[in-house]
C-alpha cells in the first residue's frame, strides 16, 4: 500500500498464546504473534521502508493525469496539499495503533471487531491489496511499452505479476531490505533530479498555462485520487515493526506523505507540459530521455526498482489478510498464500479494463473501505479509554476460539462509512453514478461517518452490563507464562499511555 524478521528467529517458542500449531511457520514474520521489543526496527529503518511506499512513479501518474484532466499548476499543488494533511492525520492513528499493540491489521480485527468483523476486513484487505497489485502490474506494462517494442504484451504481464512476489515470499525481511538498500536511493535520487531539472526547463508561462478540456475534474478529485494511492488501511502491518518513542512516528508519516505527494507528482504534472502527449505510456521515452539522456536501458531498472518496490506492499496487505482467513487450517502455510497470489494476479492482468480505468475503480476503493475499519480501530485503541474508560485487551493475539461473534457499533461503523463513500465515490457497479459521481472528499467522509458512527455506538452501550459483549471484547483464557522472547505480549513500554 511496502525489513528484519528474519528466519532466524523462527521456532515454535513464537508462536503467541491462543495461536494454533500450524501457525508457527508464518509465525517467522509475526503474522500470527506479536511482534516483541527485541524485533522493533529503528526509526530510520521505518522512514526507509514507509517512504518507499510512498516515492513512488505512480505519483507521478497523479501529476500527470491532472495536466489533461484540467487543473493548473497551483491546483495541483492546492490538492496535493490537503492530500497531504488529510493522509498524515489518518496515519498518525492507524500506524501507531499498529506500533502500539505489535499486531497486523488482520489479527487486530480479531480483538476489535470481532468474528464477523474480522472475516469482513480481512476479505477487504484481499481485495485492496491485489486491487493494487494489479494495477502496479499495468502500470509497469505501460512504462515499458513507452520504453520498448513489446511482441507478447500479455505473456509479458503475466510473468511480471508472478514474478513481483520474490521479495514478499521472504516477508517484511525482503520487503524492508529491498526498501533500505535499492529502492529509496535509486527512486530518490533520480525523482529528485527529474523534478529540478524538470522546473529548471519549463518556462513560467507554459507551467501556469492550463488545458481547457469539457469536462475538468475538481481539486478534491485529484486530492481523492492520491489518497486512494497512498492509504490502503494496512498501515499497522508495516509499523507493527515500529517503536512508538520518541515522537510517535510522527516525522516518517508527514515526510513520507510529503515526499509522495508532492515531488512525484508535480514531476508528472511538469512531464506532461513538456511531452505535451495525453497517453502516458508514449511519454515515457521522452521522460526517460529528458532525465537520463536517453540510456533507455537504465530508465528500465529504475522503473522495475521502484515498481516491485511498490507491489511488495500490494502484495503484503493481501497475504496478511488472507493468513488470517486461512489460520484455523493445519497444514497452510504463508509461502502458499504468496503463491497462490501471485498466480491470481497473473491471471486476472488478462481481464482487466484500461489502466486509467483501473487506477480510478482501485483508488477509490482502497480509500474508502480498510481505511475506514483502521480509523475505527485507531478509535478504539486510542480514543475509547479516554471517552468511555473502556480499555479493550489487545496484549495477544486474539485466536478464533477466543473471539465474540461481533463488535456490533463497530461493524456498524464500518458499512456505514463504507457505503457513504462508495456511494459519494461512484464506486458501485451497475448504478448510473459508478464511475460518473464525485461528491465532496469521499474518502474523508467515509473515515468521519466510520469515527462518528463507532462512538455514537458506543456512547449508547458502555454504560450497560453486557457493554463489553455487545463491543466484542475477546475472552481470554488465563494468561500462560511468557516466552523468553516476549512474544506472548506487548511490551510494557510498547503500551499506549492513555490513561
Amino acid at each position: 500500500m511496502t525489513g528484519n524478521t528474519g528466519f532466524a528467529h523462527s521456532s515454535d517458542a513464537s508462536v503467541s498464546p491462543g495461536q494454533s500449531a500450524s501457525g508457527a511457520e508464518s509465525a517467522q514474520d509475526y503474522t500470527d504473534s506479536v511482534v516483541p521489543a527485541s524485533e522493533r526496527r529503528s526509526n530510520f529503518r521505518m522512514f526507509l521502508t514507509f517512504l518507499s511506499m510512498q516515492a513512488t512513479f505512480g505519483a507521478a501518474y497523479v501529476g500527470y493525469t491532472a495536466r489533461f484532466e484540467g487543473l493548473s499548476f497551483t491546483q495541483l499543488i492546492i490538492a496535493m496539499a490537503i492530500a497531504t494533511v488529510a493522509m498524515s492525520l489518518y496515519c498518525i492513528g492507524s500506524a501507531n495503533a499498529g506500533a502500539a499493540v505489535g499486531q497486523t491489521t488482520s489479527l487486530m480485527t480479531r480483538s476489535v471487531f470481532g468474528r464477523l468483523g474480522s472475516r469482513l476486513v480481512s476479505v477487504l484487505l484481499l481485495i485492496n491489496g491485489m486491487g493494487f497489485y494489479i494495477f502496479t502490474v499495468l502500470f509497469v506494462m505501460s512504462l515499458l511499452g513507452g520504453l520498448f517494442t513489446v511482441p507478447a504484451v500479455q505473456a509479458v504481464t503475466v510473468g511480471i505479476a508472478f514474478v513481483m512476489i520474490t521479495n514478499t515470499y521472504f516477508g517484511f525481511d525482503g520487503v524492508q531490505r529491498f526498501a533500505q538498500y535499492v529502492a529509496v536511493p535509486v527512486v530518490m535520487i533520480w525523482g529528485l533530479y527529474a523534478t529540478i531539472r524538470g522546473l529548471a526547463t519549463v518556462s513560467g508561462s507554459q507551467l501556469h498555462s492550463q488545458l481547457h478540456v469539457a469536462s475538468p475534474s475538481s481539486i478534491l478529485f485529484v486530492t481523492g485520487a492520491m489518497v486512494g494511492l497512498s492509504t490502503w488501511g494496512n498501515e499497522a502491518d508495516v509499523f507493527r515493526y515500529a517503536k512508538t518513542r520518541p515522537r510517535w512516528n510522527l516525522p516518517t508519516i508527514i515526510v513520507s506523505y510529503a515526499v509522495g505527494s508532492f515531488m512525484f507528482p508535480i514531476m508528472g504534472y511538469v512531464v506532461a507540459v513538456l511531452a505535451n502527449q495525453a497517453d502516458f505510456g508514449p511519454s515515457i521515452k521522452y521522460f526517460v530521455n529528458f532525465s537520463l539522456f536517453g540510456l533507455v536501458a537504465l530508465g528500465f531498472v529504475f522503473f522495475i526498482v521502484n515498481q516491485a518496490a511498490v507491489n511488495d506492499g500490494n502484495l503484503y496487505i493481501a497475504v496478511n489478510g488472507v493468513q488470517n482467513l486461512t489460520s484455523e487450517l493445519p497444514r497452510w502455510r504463508r509461502k502458499y498464500t504468496v503463491l497462490l497470489l501471485g498466480a491470481i494476479a497473473a491471471g486476472l492482468t488478462l481481464i482487466l479494463p484500461s489502466l486509467q480505468q483501473t487506477f480510478n475503480i482501485v483508488t477509490g476503493i482502497g480509500a474508502v473501505t480498510v481505511p475506514t475499519a483502521s480509523t475505527v480501530m485507531a478509535m478504539d485503541v486510542f480514543v475509547l479509554p479516554r471517552l468511555f474508560g473502556l480499555r479493550r485487551p489487545m496484549d495477544r493475539v486474539a485466536h478464533w476460539r477466543h473471539t465474540a461473534r461481533a463488535n456490533w457499533p463497530g461493524v456498524v461503523a464500518v458499512v456505514a462509512g463504507t457505503v457513504v463513500g462508495t456511494v459519494t465515490g461512484g464506486l458501485i457497479p451497475g448504478t448510473a453514478g459508478f464511475q460518473h459521481t464525485y461528491i465532496g472528499f469521499p474518502a474523508l467522509q467515509a473515515w468521519l461517518t466510520g469515527a462518528v458512527v463507532y462512538l455514537i455506538g458506543v456512547a449508547l452501550v458502555h454504560k450497560r452490563a453486557n457493554a463489553t459483549v455487545l463491543l466484542g471484547f475477546p475472552r481470554f483464557e488465563p494468561e500462560p507464562a511468557e516466552a523468553p522472547d516476549g512474544s506472548h505480549e506487548v511490551p510494557s513500554e510498547l503500551v499506549p499511555e492513555l490513561s
